[in-house]
């Protein structure tokens, strides 16, 4: 363990000294662009870990990397505030909790009763979370992985992907649980590593007889970022052929670690009215969830989530396409109809 946090520390420094300060990662920044304080900045965050700095940044950062596309440097970023943080006791159980999404749906309907901030939080952003759909057929060819805030609050989603499949021909499987991507934005990388261990099994990873589909673009970008072969559901839909009509006029978010690898840029090729898109504003723009950070930073979250639905209202779409779940969740706060493009199957 000593050994693997001395390599990561290592790992961080050179990418810190990579840094040149020359600020072409600010506007790419949410919480630069909603405060225009270097302090919010991924240049600001880097100083602070360069000078040893406990700095309000750092836990500011939401964990979006756009910045990571943005610098002429090739700064990795995620390596220094993955570093650079460490979850509290509070945080590391919500982790946890996240590994088995039958417990978030039950820790969550048990919250969203109470009358604390984190009950009042979670009621303005989420409307009924549901119990995780289990499905297991024999000898499985395809591997259906929700994501646990898909499966916990998309239900409905869920349920019509694994019909879709079913309709096909495949034999499915459900995984229910956690990929490891929000704890590594806590900068959890042993507990992240250990919940995508869980959630698909060595024996899954290494058969070539199978086929992972993942609901959750942004999971789909981790698990691969982890040298996993998987599909987005789009990408899934297109192997097939198989397209969808929209039938209103509407615009598709790109959620950030998905448009980090370029996932969700096909996205459109398997709509058949293609004539019915309109492009918002910088569509890879943070949705204002980033993971948990709506849920302990909701200041700074609401400044985002306005300024991301600014551009979406400013498309003048009725329909907003989102395959990333913590997105749709805050892109419903632009009063426009959020779907998956599963639920258009």
């Amino acid at each position: 363990m000593r050994g693997t946090q001395r390599s990561d520390t290592i790992e961080s420094e050179r990418e810190v000294n990579k840094c040149v300060h020359c600020g072409f990662c600010l506007e790419s920044c949410p919480t630069y662009v909603v405060t225009r304080s270097e302090v919010h900045s991924p240049r600001g965050r880097i100083l602070s870990v360069k000078l040893g700095l406990d700095a309000e940044g750092i836990e500011t950062c939401m964990y979006c990397r756009r910045c990571e596309i943005a610098c002429p440097s090739g700064v990795k970023y995620d390596k220094i505030i993955t570093t650079a943080r460490r979850p509290d006791a509070f945080k590391k159980l919500m982790l946890k909790t996240l590994e088995r999404p039958r417990l978030l749906y039950l820790g969550t309907s048990a919250v969203m009763k109470g009358n604390g901030r984190l009950s009042y939080r979670l009621r303005d952003f989420i409307a009924s979370p549901e119990e995780p759909l289990e499905h297991e057929e024999k000898d499985p060819d395809v591997y259906l992985i929700p994501g646990c805030i898909t499966s916990t609050f998309f239900r409905g989603t869920v349920e019509k992907a694994l019909r879709f499949l079913q309709e096909k021909g495949f034999r499915v499987k459900i995984l229910n649980g956690c990929c490891g991507l929000a704890h590594y934005s806590e900068g959890d990388v042993k507990g992240g590593d250990e919940a995508l261990n869980k959630l698909v099994p060595s024996h899954i990873k290494s058969s070539g007889k199978v086929t992972l589909v993942s609901l959750s673009s942004n999971c789909t970008a981790h698990m691969r970022e982890k040298g996993m072969n998987v599909m987005d559901f789009h990408e899934f839909m297109k192997s097939m052929n198989y397209h969808v009509r929209i039938g209103n006029k509407f615009t598709i978010h790109y959620p950030c670690h998905a448009n980090l690898l370029g996932i969700t840029k096909s996205l459109a090729d398997v709509i058949s009215d293609k004539e019915n898109m309109v492009q918002m504003d910088d569509p890879s723009f943070e949705c204002g969830a980033g993971g948990a950070f709506f849920l302990f930073n909701e200041k700074m979250s609401d400044l985002v989530i306005e300024e991301k639905n600014r551009k979406v209202k400013g498309s003048g779409a009725e329909i907003v396409i989102s395959t990333n779940p913590s997105c749709s969740l805050t892109l419903k706060k632009s009063g426009k109809k959020v779907l998956h493009i599963a639920d258009f199957l």
